[in-house]
């Protein structure tokens, strides 16, 4: 039987005549043959060089997404993310640091980052659910997503200015390789410079234009207001715009001898100029004050001295980022030779500016890593065309089956990630194997839970706190380096004050007297009194002097020493000495 919707079943003949048709008149829908070149849907077949490009962003996406989540200031990140989510408000002052004086203004770079950071990390604890220690998995399942996620864009934006520069899918992936040989060791680490970075390669896109369009000069003022509100880097983007800028003037006056404000590219630069300088100026807590801000946290003392991203580049022969920077310098110059044309001025000028930045800080190569390539490709675009022919890839024709080949390398670079695990089993990853092994987070749950015997991470630690300090509970401040402290300043402050990683917020005063203990000299233990410090948790390979006065004192408990321990901790900085005090002040 038949329902009178579905028509009356064909006749035996028609059946036989379907059943003979010839296989190349098959067609699957509306009368489209996915064999065909021409069919409706041909425009949207992938061609071979369109699958490398997939694969190679599912590539950084699966290597951004399965490092552990390191433990620089992220977690302080998220901290303040908490507090203006629970206040609705941008703090005024240092909230979780009873030894934040003045002296140094708090200036909040942050908003949009931390706030976006914390979101993330609330998601994942609560898609997780559970305990607190499986919802802190989940938090950290998706703060390693959120960076994958904002590294592959980053590539996928650049993808899109080299293909806008060199008009060539080959060169355009070379590009993206550059990038990548540049800016290697920043895969693994998320901080609110990821976000940075992706609003850097976003201003790259419009500004690889021969002349800017007009939505350039709503979008890119939105675009550096925004960015000021999520990272003081911002005045890099004013850094590249200035040097196109006068590289243009530069050629017009000394080469072409004519009127720079005659020329189109010149007054649109300009105008974008002058309108994100006010834009900013003007959408930001702080106002046009917020330029003279930035300025001071550049110059505070104790960041160049010891953060050493902050430091200008050692030209040594032990391994770093100099060698880097002299190979990429070595690449402009050849490229420069071969190349038919030389360099356009505004390039130059980019060159000059950022490659003068990277001498004087290291952290100054992560727009290095943008900017060489930037300025290479359309370079290599035009040596791509006097190549010999037996150089010059073969064509690659569009079909349905390599279209189906890239869909199936989306699939695989899921599958490969670290989001998958979570997708196809249930279970976030454990915190041990999510964070990064330096993490603290252990010790904070004994902190914070004295009572639970899971929690029970150090049992000497316990046995101290139980027999000697009040009600069986920690009290008293932590001393921990700032790494070290980033955590536990998210898991315990303010109720518990601990040092950590916003160095540009203390004095000079304050940091030289906590280095006093951190290099083990005569007064450390003064220090640790006026501070009334009952627990330190630092580096332990960073600290040989203070390890070994701490293991001869009376008054202090070393628990745990993974001092050279390369087989359990192979990275150094996640390596942790931690001391107690036995009597607590």
């Amino acid at each position: 039987m038949f329902s009178p919707s579905l028509g009356r079943p064909r006749d035996s003949q028609a059946i036989s005549s379907d059943a003979t048709a010839p296989a190349e008149d098959i067609t699957i829908g509306a009368g489209i043959d996915f064999s065909d070149p021409n069919s409706p849907l041909a425009p949207f077949y992938l061609k071979t060089v369109h699958i490398v490009a997939i694969a190679f962003l599912g590539l950084i996406f699966i290597v951004s997404s399965v490092f552990p989540l390191w433990h620089t200031d992220v977690w302080g990140h998220i901290r303040y993310g908490q507090w203006m989510v629970e206040n609705r408000a941008i703090p005024e002052g240092e909230p979780f640091c009873p030894w934040w004086d003045g002296r140094m203004q708090f200036t909040q770079f942050y908003t949009f980052t931390q706030l976006a950071m914390y979101g993330a990390y609330v998601g994942g604890a609560w898609l997780a659910g559970g305990d607190e220690v499986r919802q802190m998995a989940g938090g950290v399942d998706m703060l390693r997503l959120m960076h994958a996620v904002l590294t592959t864009a980053r590539f996928g934006v650049m993808l899109a200015v080299f293909l806008r520069a060199s008009r060539s899918w080959t060169i355009s992936i070379l590009g993206m390789i550059a990038v990548a040989s540049l800016d290697l060791s920043n895969l693994a680490v998320f901080r609110p410079q990821t976000f940075a970075q992706l609003f850097f390669a976003m201003l790259l896109l419009p500004l690889t234009r021969e002349k800017l369009s007009n939505r350039a000069f709503l979008l890119i003022p939105a675009l550096l207001a925004f960015w000021a509100n999520s990272h003081g880097s911002y005045v890099t983007a004013f850094a590249l715009i200035g040097a196109l800028l006068g590289g243009r003037i530069a050629q017009l006056v000394l080469a072409e001898r004519t009127w720079p404000w005659k020329d189109a590219q010149v007054i649109r630069l300009a105008i974008v100029l002058g309108l994100s300088l006010v834009a900013v100026g003007v959408l930001n807590p702080y106002g046009f004050e917020l330029y003279s801000r930035t300025i001071e946290l550049s110059k505070h003392p104790s960041l160049a001295s010891a953060v050493g991203e902050w430091q200008p580049l050692a030209f040594v022969w032990a391994k770093g980022w100099h060698w880097v920077f002299m190979i990429s310098l070595g690449v402009l110059a050849l490229t420069q030779l071969a190349s038919p044309r030389g360099f356009p001025t505004g390039h130059l000028a980019v060159i000059l500016m950022f490659g003068i930045g990277v001498a004087l800080q290291n952290r100054f190569v992560i727009w290095w890593a943008m900017v060489v390539p930037w300025v290479l490709v359309p370079r290599w675009a035009e040596l791509a065309k006097h190549w010999p022919a037996r150089l010059t890839p073969m064509p690659s024709i569009p079909s349905f089956r390599k279209t189906a080949v890239g869909a199936a390398v989306v699939f695989a670079a899921f599958m490969w990630s670290s989001p998958a695990g979570w997708a196809t089993s249930g279970e976030p990853t454990p915190v041990e194997l999510g964070a990064s092994s330096g993490t603290p987070w252990q010790l904070a749950r004994q902190i914070r839970h004295p009572e639970d015997p899971d929690a029970n991470w150090l049992p000497e630690m316990d046995a101290i706190i139980r027999t000697k300090y009040p009600e069986a509970k920690f009290k008293g401040t932590i001393l921990a380096t700032p790494m070290q402290g980033d955590y536990l300043m998210w898991a315990l402050a303010p109720d518990v004050p601990v040092t950590y990683a916003h160095i540009h917020l203390f004095h000079p005063d304050y940091w030289e007297e906590l280095g006093i203990v951190g290099r083990g000299e005569p007064g450390w233990s003064d220090v640790l009194d006026k501070y009334r410090v009952n627990l330190l948790v630092i580096e332990a390979d960073y600290a040989p002097q203070l390890r070994d006065l701490l293991m001869k004192s009376t008054e202090w408990k070393v628990l745990l020493d993974e001092s050279g321990d390369v087989a359990k901790k192979p990275e150094t900085l996640t390596r942790q000495l931690i001391a107690i005090r036995t009597n607590p002040l």
